[in-house]
């Protein structure tokens, strides 16, 4: 098979290097990287090679004419702020091969994004979305029952949000949801899932059940902990079907907690799957014992989408007032979820 030659431009060093790492741990049958981090050295390889594509990233923006004009395909990693997106491709005119792309994302998005512009074979992601075809599912899940899960789950929406139209469904119980995010909800997960079992549901008496946040969609936990209960996985997959065939959503992310019955079989449907831990023996006993269900499951399968995520934070500091989202999001924390996004996505398992 025909490997393809990635160019890969970008003076951040440690950026490239991990970018380059997780290709190969990943695509390495598909996919040849070539780092360059000085625009000297890729304009001067450029006039003998050609690279099926070619990405640019800090110090290499001005770069894409030249590699144009050679007939390689462009993908530009923006810093901007995603709404700042349409007035980088201002200057892109039809015909044209580039593409743009938020820079601090999730590497496996912007593997995607890799594919979708070389016309590659499906990445794993896609194989599990083919089944609600738009739509991607995400999963976060902390086996050690983090309590900066939520946090986590809040500012990852935001941030793909950028780009996606996200919509966040919080299962998990007693998250103090409702009063930290100042939500003025009022309906929830438990009047949506009984319109979605009567069947009785509509496009405008759906979208009363969904709130705004930021850039992202939400809906509201369930109020009553016992109707979390009674949410099965034919729930849920009559919901994602809803969202498939009658919403403009094109991302999911779930929040889920230890009020899901069967969540490895939750877990199943979801491309990605965020777990949030702590350092220290007490924290790996609960994990491994996360891991070994999971194999008695027989859902082993699930290991290679598990991203296991140090969050070194507690909520102890979290204080009341202002915009919670918006003091996450410009936090200690915030900054560190954006780095680990911009950096290798899969810990170790």
């Amino acid at each position: 098979m025909h490997k393809l030659d990635v160019a890969f431009c970008d003076t951040n060093e440690t950026y490239g290097e991990r970018f380059a790492a997780y290709l190969m741990e990943h695509k390495a049958k598909e996919f040849t990287v070539h780092l360059f981090r000085e625009p000297e050295l890729f304009l001067q390889k450029i006039k003998s090679e050609k690279y099926d594509l070619v990405i640019l990233g800090s110090g290499f923006l001005e770069l894409g004419e030249q590699a144009e004009l050679l007939e390689m395909a462009i993908l530009i990693l923006s810093e901007n702020m995603p709404k700042q997106l349409a007035e980088d491709n201002t200057y892109l005119q039809p015909g044209k091969k580039r593409t743009v792309i938020f820079k601090y994302q999730p590497m496996e998005m912007i593997l995607h994004e890799i594919m979708a512009v070389t016309g590659g074979k499906k990445t794993g992601k896609e194989i599990f979305t083919d089944r609600f075809g738009k739509l991607e599912i995400i999963g976060v899940y902390s086996p050690i029952r983090h309590e900066m899960q939520m946090p986590f789950s809040m500012v990852l929406s935001s941030i793909l949000a950028k780009q996606r139209r996200v919509l966040y469904i919080n299962l998990m119980q007693s998250t103090g949801f409702l009063k930290l995010f100042d939500s003025q909800a009022e309906y929830d997960m438990g009047d949506l899932v009984l319109r979605l079992r009567k069947g009785i549901i509509e496009s405008g008496q759906f979208l009363r059940n969904v709130y705004e946040m930021g850039d992202f969609s939400y809906v509201a936990p369930f109020r009553n902990p016992e109707q979390l209960g009674e949410f099965q996985m034919n729930d849920y997959l009559q919901l994602l079907e809803y969202l498939e065939e009658n919403t403009e959503f094109d991302t999911v992310v779930f929040d889920l907690g230890t009020g899901v019955y069967s969540i490895a079989v939750f877990l199943e449907h979801c491309s990605s799957i965020y777990c949030p831990v702590k350092e220290g023996y007490f924290y790996e006993c609960q994990k491994e014992e996360f891991v070994h269900y999971l194999e008695l499951a027989k859902k082993g399968e699930l290991f290679k989408r598990l991203q296991f995520v140090n969050l070194p934070f507690t909520a102890k500091g979290i204080r009341g007032g202002g915009n919670m989202l918006e003091q996450l999001i410009w936090s200690e924390f915030g900054d560190y979820i954006r780095e680990y996004l911009a950096g290798d996505v899969y810990g170790e398992i």
